[in-house]
């Protein structure tokens, strides 16, 4: 594993990154630790207050990633299918598309079918709630996918949100300083109803504004995926002509607000002055970041690992042996890294 570097290249931009690598036989293991620079660390709780499940016997596993349309859901099951196979494992994956009552159906067929364990990554806190009681019910191990936010969960994999946010914050405030002259409009697309969205967002926004304080929000509107980017982004840019930073809740959105500020048919310099970035790490984000596009920046996670330490938390909490609780640092690609970027989407296939 590569140890994060801060250094500036050539008067430019200070960078913070962390080289990557999957995961996935450390953690079969029992354990997972990814270093980031000295002080944090992905971190995975080996201990695990209880006896195997009731449903232990079973061989088929769960994993409700609904946003299946996603460019990161390929490579996230990737790693959860080969770590399925490892492990002895099926893996029933999600079709849902972010739509809750399918997710909801989904799980509810899983539960009935009698799985061993279901990781989820839900749509709506609230009304999962019973389905976990009554996947315990039925022995079978529940566990939380990006939010350490549902109760009595029996694990988690969940990402260092605040560290990736203060990554794309604290890069995004120097592109201000050294490109606007310390000024920026910054419009935000939410999604408010996560844990994980609040984190990326909120400590985005207070690390940009310490190192840029003339960075002010002027807009924020609710919008994960480009289909409902583009429309919140074409009518920001309506309202605030002089927008010129975009923080996406996730790279999905990204597109959308690209092709909101393409179609005001934006002058040379302009283009020059704008900068949008997201989280998660995809592919096309990755590639449009690569080409020095207005999409400037991405806090990536390394999806396939993340797949495969959803598959071992889960029989892990199964079996109840080994790390149930896992946490992902990020790693920043920006246009200066080059190598780390084609390094990702190498591994994103």
């Amino acid at each position: 594993m590569e140890k994060a570097s801060d250094r500036a290249r050539g008067g430019g931009l200070a960078h913070h990154r962390i080289g990557r690598r999957a995961l996935i036989g450390g953690m079969a293991a029992g354990g997972a630790t990814v270093a980031l620079g000295m002080t944090r660390q992905a971190s995975a709780d080996s201990t695990a207050p209880f006896q195997p499940s009731a449903a232990a016997k079973s061989k088929k596993i769960a994993f409700s990633q609904p946003d299946t349309s996603a460019s990161i859901w390929q490579p996230l099951m990737v790693g959860a299918r080969e770590a399925a196979a490892k492990r002895g494992y099926e893996l029933l994956v999600s079709h849902s598309n972010s739509k809750l009552d399918a997710q909801l159906a989904e799980i509810q067929t899983w539960i009935a079918e009698g799985v061993a364990g279901i990781i989820v990554l839900p749509l709506d806190n609230d009304s999962l709630e019973p389905l976990i009681k009554k996947a315990h019910q039925a022995g079978i191990r529940f566990l939380d996918y990006s939010d350490n936010a549902l109760p009595n969960v029996d694990g988690w994999v969940i990402f260092d949100n605040l560290q990736g946010a203060r990554l794309i914050g604290d890069y995004a405030g120097q592109w201000v300083n050294q490109t606007l002259g310390g000024k920026a409009e910054v419009a935000l697309l939410t999604h408010e109803i996560q844990l994980t969205g609040r984190q990326r967002i909120q400590g985005a926004v207070a690390a940009l504004q310490k190192v840029a304080p003339g960075a002010k929000v002027v807009a924020q509107h609710e919008g994960v995926l480009s289909p409902q980017t583009l429309p919140a982004a074409q009518a920001m840019l309506q309202a605030h002509p002089d927008i010129n930073l975009f923080i996406c809740i996730a790279d999905e959105g990204c597109d959308g607000c690209l092709h909101a500020f393409l179609q005001t048919h934006p002058s040379e310099s302009r283009t020059k002055e704008m900068f949008i970035c997201g989280f998660d790490g995809s592919a096309p984000v990755i590639q449009s970041v690569l080409s020095g596009s207005p999409i400037r920046a991405t806090a990536a996670l390394d999806a396939v690992a993340i797949g495969a330490a959803s598959v071992d938390a889960t029989v892990n909490a199964v079996l109840g042996s080994g790390p149930t609780q896992i946490n992902f640092p990020y790693v920043l690609v920006d246009y200066q890294s080059q190598e780390l970027g084609k390094k990702l989407l190498k591994e994103l296939g």
